[in-house]
């Protein structure tokens, strides 16, 4: 038996660089997914992916049977998904039903809504001594995901060529001089921002 970690390892395990990714899989009529952290590349020729999955999930005897997977990157900003595929969805209801997504070439949907997405066959399973289980994915397909909605702060500041004051129409306070002093400010009555022909025609004009 392992001792429990220290506060010191798991401070230092928190640093180790991890991405959301949307775990799915489909065997027969059943298809289900989760939201992972821990995938890491492990091969380029051929391109492989490590997966470590938190034991006890409804997903595992899918991955078993189907031996397919698909993982989806997802965009942090990305609330939707969290809420579709995270711990308050009740057992039974199928997610994919309110998502886009698409069927992958081994059988498992894929969700397109993301930054990156794979399409994989399971070549190997490890049941480690450990509360996760491992599972190395051979990547089949994979392609580029369509992401998520930009925001409208954004999509503005993209068609302004990236200055978001760019099209802010003027005003007529934004054309006109500022004073250089508060003496020069056009007072009730007085001449200052009036045409000659305005002050000419003025009463005070004609007493003169």
């Amino acid at each position: 038996m392992h001792s429990p970690p220290s506060e010191e390892v798991l401070a230092a395990m928190t640093r180790v660089p991890c991405a959301p990714c949307l775990l799915t899989t489909a065997f027969g009529d059943i298809r289900d997914g989760r939201i992972v952290e821990r995938v890491q590349q492990c091969g380029t020729n051929p391109p492989m992916l490590l997966v470590a999955m938190e034991k006890g999930h409804t997903l595992s005897p899918l991955i078993r049977d189907s031996r397919t997977f698909s993982l989806s990157v997802l965009d942090p900003n990305e609330r939707h998904i969290q809420r579709v595929f995270g711990p308050d969805r009740r057992i039974g209801d199928d997610p994919f039903l309110t998502y886009p997504h698409q069927v992958g070439v081994l059988g498992a949907p894929i969700v397109t809504r993301c930054t990156a997405w794979f399409d994989c066959e399971v070549i190997r399973h490890l049941d480690m001594e450990t509360n996760f289980e491992l599972y190395i994915g051979f990547v089949h397909a994979a392609g580029i995901g369509t992401g998520t909605a930009p925001r409208l702060s954004a999509a503005l500041t993209k068609a302004r060529g990236g200055d978001a004051r760019a099209l802010r129409p003027r005003t007529a306070a934004d054309r006109l001089p500022a004073a250089e002093s508060p003496a020069e400010r056009a007072r009730p009555g007085s001449d200052r921002g009036r045409s000659a022909a305005e002050r000419a025609s003025s009463p005070q004009s004609q007493k003169r």
